[in-house]
């Protein structure tokens, strides 16, 4: 069943990684990154205490660790999940597919996979690559020194993040094999972006911490676990194939 699922997917992060789109996708989150730099940077200006520009630094690069990998990935995903299933939809692929000794599920899973791993590889590079680039750069000068971000920022970039990315994108890749225009599964994934872009300003204005995003995630993991196996019962080769023919 393994090497099922590994054929599945990498088949389509190969073709994802020869399109284009990828890397305009990396590039706008190259850019966004510099976004945030430019926010500290003309924060910090008016920031004349020496404690309170330390105070603001560990702050701002807590929020980046807890909010970029997550956003960042889920980003990414829109475009995977293109080749995943949008395009094998459009060529008949799928029909193939499941004329092979493959269930729906492995195909499910497969697809799930060939959207999660990559998406993940990429959203925390570039996650982990800005906040260096962001720590080392310019917080460090402001600051005297580092800021190492806090314990649950590390679970929560690598662990809790790639499990919630998978049972999100579980959910999204069911919606695009059963339904008869696959792209809604994009407005998914960017509803999500621009809900982790603005959540982290909108939860900072009420002052609640943004430590409390591990216990959110956590809690959207469950969710989404839930939700995958209630859908996992309903999946059938019928509701693919009709979905597609129409």
């Amino acid at each position: 069943m393994n090497n099922k699922l590994l054929v599945i997917a990498r088949k389509d992060i190969s073709e994802a990684f020869r399109s284009r789109s990828t890397y305009i996708v990396i590039l706008v989150m190259i850019l966004l990154s510099f976004v945030y730099i430019s926010n500290y940077n003309n924060y910090v200006k008016g920031l004349g205490n020496k404690q309170l520009i330390i105070d603001y630094s560990r702050s701002f690069l807590n929020s980046l660790a807890y909010v970029l990998p997550a956003m960042f990935s889920t980003y990414v995903c829109s475009i995977f999940a293109n080749y995943a299933v949008v395009v094998d939809k459009a060529k008949r692929n799928l029909e193939s597919l499941m004329a092979s000794p493959v269930s729906i599920k492995q195909i499910w899973l497969g697809k799930s996979l060939a959207v999660t791993l990559p998406s993940l590889g990429v959203g925390l590079a570039i996650a982990i690559i800005s906040f260096l680039v962001m720590d080392i750069g310019f917080v460090a000068p402001k600051a005297g020194g580092l800021v190492i971000p806090d314990p649950l920022a590390f679970v929560s970039t690598f662990i809790l993040v790639p499990i919630l990315v998978f049972g999100i994108v579980t959910i999204v890749t069911y919606i695009q094999l059963v339904v008869t225009n696959p792209r809604i599964g994009n407005f998914v994934f960017s509803g999500i972006f621009i809900l982790l872009f603005f959540g982290i300003n909108a939860l900072g204005g009420f002052g609640v911490s943004i430590r409390y995003f591990s216990l959110v995630y956590l809690g959207l993991i469950i969710l989404c676990a839930v939700v995958s196996y209630i859908l996992s019962l309903s999946l059938t080769k019928e509701k693919v194939l009709l979905s597609s023919k129409v």
